[in-house]
């Protein structure tokens, strides 16, 4: 049989551009895309680009700009008089089958801090124990996987979250509802029911929209929702970058596959030189099947983001900042989330204040964990239940000094 070059062409194409990539440094490849994407000034070419690579199937999924141009900052804007901030994060504990009974806990923190007020922050906490057969195992009758109680957990935060905003949806005041981590919420194969966690995500979205809308009723203000990224790693405007650096006849999905000469870096390259403290990127919109799902649920419903630099002079702290379409689209909305974002860092030095605050009454620290068993033990042997820990278990107790409670006959 002859060598088909059709399919080894391809490969080809792939091979010299990786090769020729390879001796570039990546200081060299920061210069490269800088120059790019300082001429990106055309926002109609930018999206006429993008739309050709829809249309040739070409699997872009990069970052696609909202409405602003993209090779200039935007100015820190002045925060509101006066807000209410809700944080959440949480914590779990993973089952182990090391333990007198299977079980996970996942607990959900939600700090709520009053700005511009003279107002004690509120604390809310919500432990949620998870022990029946349906939740600890999935189809093969498998222990679920720590990815599966990370989804769950992720679901939980976001509806204590947008049930804590409902909750307050008749202040005078707008509303900050911060995620910890990406609004843009997926799971993977192996996590049991992954579609109904998405929609169950999905339907506490839609609550913290309505919450919005019943604020908005009420008293005219508006309550916003955003996931905040530490140190984004993405490289969503690099590939856009890239993109926007082939000719017409070059975009196709074999070109798409990696970012050829721009293939290593990373967003902060081009932000590290874009933004001073304080400034923000434009608005971009990711280009993804994930993203299509949630565009699909309704346009208010599509993940936008925009690179802040959250840092001091001489001090660059980069975070991605992720919000829904219903508050993308409102650049008032968009200053506010801003201008909150960053009177929030600078509270903490580079790091929203509520959001520390929510993990420190999220986490389950190892003391809590063993606690936490004891009252396990303790309640199986109250009700007659044989308890036999594993032999890796008592080694630990042993190993660390710490009582357990026997088996006793009463």
């Amino acid at each position: 049989m002859t060598l088909e070059f059709d399919k080894v062409v391809p490969q080809v194409e792939r091979m010299g551009r990786a090769l020729a990539a390879r001796n570039i440094t990546l200081s060299e490849r920061g210069d490269l895309a800088w120059r790019i994407f300082t001429s990106m000034g055309d926002l109609d070419a930018i999206h006429a680009r993008i739309q050709l690579a829809r249309e040739r199937d070409a699997g872009f999924r990069g970052a696609a700009p909202l409405h602003e141009p993209v090779n200039r900052p935007y100015p820190r804007p002045a925060a509101p008089a006066l807000a209410t901030i809700l944080a959440a994060d949480g914590s779990q504990i993973y089952p182990s089958t090391h333990s007198a009974a299977l079980f996970y806990l996942t607990n959900v923190g939600v700090f709520v801090y009053h700005h511009g007020l003279d107002a004690l922050p509120e604390q809310i906490t919500e432990p949620v124990l998870s022990y029946t057969e349906a939740l600890l195992h999935d189809e093969r009758g498998q222990v679920i996987s720590n990815a599966a109680v990370n989804a769950r957990r992720t679901v939980h935060e976001l509806q204590v979250l947008a049930r804590e905003v409902w909750d307050r949806r008749t202040l005078a005041r707008p509303i900050l509802a911060i995620s910890d981590g990406p609004l843009l919420f997926w799971v993977g194969k192996d996590v049991p029911n992954g579609r109904r966690l998405q929609d169950d995500y999905l339907a506490a979205m839609v609550h913290l929209h309505d919450a919005d809308a019943a604020l908005q009723r009420e008293s005219g203000f508006s309550a916003s929702a955003i996931g905040y990224v530490d140190r984004p790693t993405s490289a969503f405007i690099t590939s856009l970058v890239y993109l926007m650096s082939l000719q017409p006849p070059e975009v196709r999905a074999a070109a798409l596959e990696t970012n050829g000469p721009l293939e290593g870096l990373t967003d902060q390259w081009l932000m590290f030189r874009l933004l001073q403290p304080g400034e923000r990127s434009a608005l971009f919109v990711q280009q993804s099947p994930q993203n299509k799902r949630y565009r699909d649920r309704g346009e208010s419903y599509e993940i936008a983001f925009f690179y802040v630099n959250v840092g001091q002079p001489h001090a660059y702290h980069l975070a991605r900042v992720e919000m829904p379409m219903w508050v993308a689209k409102d650049p008032a909305r968009v200053d506010e989330v801003h201008a909150l974002v960053m009177a929030q860092c600078e509270m903490m030095w580079r790091y929203p204040y509520a959001l520390t605050r929510a993990d420190e009454l999220a986490v389950v620290r190892n003391i809590e964990r063993t606690q936490l068993e004891n009252l396990i033990e303790i309640e199986l042997r109250r009700n007659e239940q044989a308890v036999e820990l594993s032999e890796k278990l008592e080694a630990k107790a042993v190993r660390h000094g710490r009582r357990r409670y026997r088996e006793q006959r009463r």
